[in-house]
């Protein structure tokens, strides 16, 4: 389901949710298959930013009208697999759909945490006759190097900026997620601060003041009680339950980040669980009573009204 036309005014920063779901298992059995993994559309200007790139994230591009080649730079929170399932998909279409030399001075940066690189280099092996095959007869141009430059951040305690150019700031901060080197990115551009989370257990790190006073949050969001009773009920291995539950952030928890942080505007994504069965009225509940501001359950392809925030 498509939003037929984009919120806010014309020419604004527009904010697409590519994909809600949150977790590796997208499968039938929890109905998880009705949204695409994490991945989110950041449009300023024209400039193409994807955060995170789940799976399903190049389709829901395009079916949100975009095409691969536009996207210029990609952030990545952290190397689990339904946040980079289809990271070397998005590069490499970026790179292949701008075939034959029509724009030879288009760019991709790729900025992500520690396990970036590893995943480059299995990338570019994974690829490496497709991207000589299309260097040499097909006359790709840039190489597949020039044209995507990818950089590793150890993620810091304290807030860095790694992106600092006209009508785009991008920052990003160390958030704790197990023993996963991850990042939370703040993303400024000229109309819209916005927060992402990625994904984070709650209260062990310094995510809330990093966010605030943004105009929104987007945050990862667990239902923790239900999500521990059926893994515990279907058997799982405690050690797959304790991430689970631990390293995820509980509904209350989400909304006192927002609280603390001081942002009028919560979107839920990364759903867990993201079964069709919960309505966006039970997380909107459980929210609630320690967070005042407006909440948004996001879906996929949902173009986010946040502008109203400022």
């Amino acid at each position: 389901m498509r939003d037929a036309e984009p919120a806010g005014p014309e020419g604004a920063t527009k904010v697409v949710v590519l994909g809600s779901h949150g977790g590796q298992q997208i499968t039938q059995l929890t109905g998880s298959h009705l949204r695409c993994g994490t991945s989110v559309l950041i449009d300023a200007g024209g400039e193409l930013i994807v955060v995170d790139c789940g799976c399903g994230a190049v389709h829901r591009l395009a079916e949100v009208g975009y095409d691969a080649n536009q996207v210029t730079t990609v952030l990545v929170t952290h190397c689990h697999a339904d946040h980079v399932a289809e990271l070397g998909s998005m590069v490499s279409f970026a790179w292949s759909s701008g075939r034959n030399g029509a724009d030879p001075d288009r760019r991709l940066e790729v900025w992500g945490p520690t396990g970036i690189a590893d995943y480059e280099a299995g990338t570019k092996l994974a690829l490496r006759r497709s991207i000589a095959d299309q260097e040499g007869p097909l006359a790709q141009v840039p190489t597949f190097d020039a044209f995507a430059t990818w950089h590793e951040v150890v993620p810091p305690r304290e807030p860095v900026t790694i992106i600092d150019r006209p009508g785009l700031e991008v920052r990003t901060v160390r958030v704790q997620h197990g023993g996963m080197p991850s990042l939370g990115f703040r993303i400024v551009t000229d109309d819209l601060d916005l927060a992402i989370s990625g994904d984070r257990g709650a209260g062990r790190d310094g995510f809330a003041a990093f966010a605030s006073g943004a105009d929104a949050i987007i945050h990862e969001v667990i239902d923790r009680p239900l999500v521990r009773g059926v893994l515990e009920a279907q058997g799982a291995a405690p050690s797959f339950v304790d991430h689970l539950v631990d390293d995820h952030t509980d509904a209350p928890d989400v909304g006192r980040v927002a609280t603390e942080a001081g942002v009028p505007v919560l979107v839920l994504y990364h759903l867990i669980p993201a079964n069709p069965g919960i309505d966006d009225q039970r997380w909107i509940d459980l929210v609630r009573p320690t967070f005042a501001g407006e909440i948004v359950v996001s879906r996929d392809l949902q173009v986010l009204d946040l502008q109203g925030a400022r």
